[in-house]
């Protein structure tokens, strides 16, 4: 926004002409009563008359005008300050702010694990100077901090405005982590939208091993949207496509292959999370047989020794386990047993289904300390922790009931 600026000698000078014009219409008049012409001129002195009169209210209103308004005044930065621009004033002032400085401690608070206050710094840049060259870097940063605090929404929006700003290498970046927010927010739909888009465009500077990362999230997006077949032939097109490429005792600590497998597993996982229980043994027996299938890829996943598709897989495994416990221990009991029989009958399926409790926790228990053993955090490590703590309440609960 311009601001308004006005001489100091502006409004004198207008006031000088009127007043030089007044002078004219004085000395005019006393000519013509000097010379006895009042007769002629009487009419002409009338219009005269209302001249000066309009005049005097003019400089009258102008000298008010003056009053209630006040001077301007010369501030110390050398600009005209009045009561109408000083706002405009105070905005402007705010323009001489360092933002290099600023986003220079936001990263030093991000280093320093400071997140919500780095965060805020960030903020700050964006909301102030918007086109600030290092606004796609707050972005960007913003959503690195969501994904450390797991605010799943909060990194897609994030990664968003910075793949929006970004471009080369940067926006690879971008796009990846947006992806990988997506997958953690479930929003399937947008990431298939999405990787399909990425998969189309060459202009892109991804790698050939992101390239395939991204078409396996691909799949896994296809999978989770309903397209099972379809997304499980791409996720086990990359796994032999990368197995080809690599002999059996070199195809370990390969994050793509790792991955294949995983979107393997989660394959079944879905069609696990599909089928509801009935009163039929058959449909007892077909989730057992997705909890089979899916275990074998995720084991192949944990076996290639990448240690976050490892906690990963352990953690899909383990919830498997707690969510076919937890399908079975809600299923009605029979209708036509006594309230004693009843607590004969769940304590018996406990101690038939606590099995699956077990499994569960040692396969967390597993992962956590290979995880711990390098120096890994991640979110699964957290999800592992809660889900273990879980497992043990139901133990002490169940327990207790059943010994009484």
């Amino acid at each position: 926004m311009e601001m308004h600026r006005q001489s100091r000698s502006e409004l004198p000078g207008k006031v000088i002409l009127i007043v030089d014009k007044l002078t004219l219409v004085d000395t005019k008049l006393i000519q013509i009563c000097s010379e006895n012409k009042m007769r002629h001129f009487f009419p002409i002195l009338i219009v005269f008359c209302m001249i000066f009169a309009s005049c005097a209210t003019t400089l009258q209103r102008k000298n008010e005008e003056k009053k209630e308004k006040p001077e301007p005044v010369e501030s110390k930065y050398g600009l005209l300050v009045t009561p109408e621009n000083v706002e405009i004033f105070e905005v402007r002032k705010g323009e001489n702010k360092d933002f290099d400085q600023l986003f220079a401690e936001a990263d030093s608070l991000f280093d320093s694990k400071r997140y919500e206050e780095a965060k805020k710094l960030y903020r700050q840049i964006i909301d102030e100077d918007a086109e600030n060259p290092k606004v796609p870097f707050c972005f960007y940063n913003i959503g690195l901090i969501d994904i450390k605090l797991m605010q799943w929404e909060s990194a897609v929006e994030n990664f968003t405005g910075a793949a929006e700003r970004l471009s080369g290498r940067d926006k690879a970046d971008a796009l990846l982590n947006l992806l990988e927010s997506l997958r953690k927010a479930e929003g399937w739909e947008t990431a298939e939208k999405l990787t399909n888009e990425i998969i189309n465009k060459s202009d892109l500077k991804f790698t050939e091993s992101e390239r395939r990362e991204i078409s396996l999230r691909y799949a896994e997006s296809l999978i989770m949207t309903g397209q099972i077949e379809e997304g499980r032939r791409l996720a086990d097109f990359w796994r032999l496509t990368i197995l080809k490429e690599n002999p059996r005792h070199e195809a370990v600590y390969i994050p793509e292959l790792a991955l294949a497998y995983f979107v393997l597993g989660r394959s079944f996982v879905k069609e696990f999370s599909d089928l509801k229980l009935d009163e039929t043994t058959e449909t007892l027996e077909e989730k057992c047989r997705r909890i089979v299938e899916a275990q074998a890829k995720f084991l192949k996943a944990i076996n290639v020794g990448v240690i976050f598709w490892t906690n990963a897989s352990a953690f899909e495994a383990a919830k498997l386990y707690t969510d076919l416990y937890a399908e079975m221990n809600s299923h009605p009991v029979p209708d036509d047993l006594t309230d004693e029989e009843k607590q004969v009958y769940e304590c018996e399926l406990w101690k038939k289904i606590s099995v699956l409790l077990k499994k569960s926790r040692k396969t967390l228990m597993k992962s956590i300390k290979a995880a711990k053993k390098i120096g890994e955090e991640n979110e699964y490590i957290d999800k592992s922790l809660e889900m273990i703590k879980e497992i043990d309440h139901i133990y002490e609960e169940k327990e207790n009931t059943c010994r009484n």
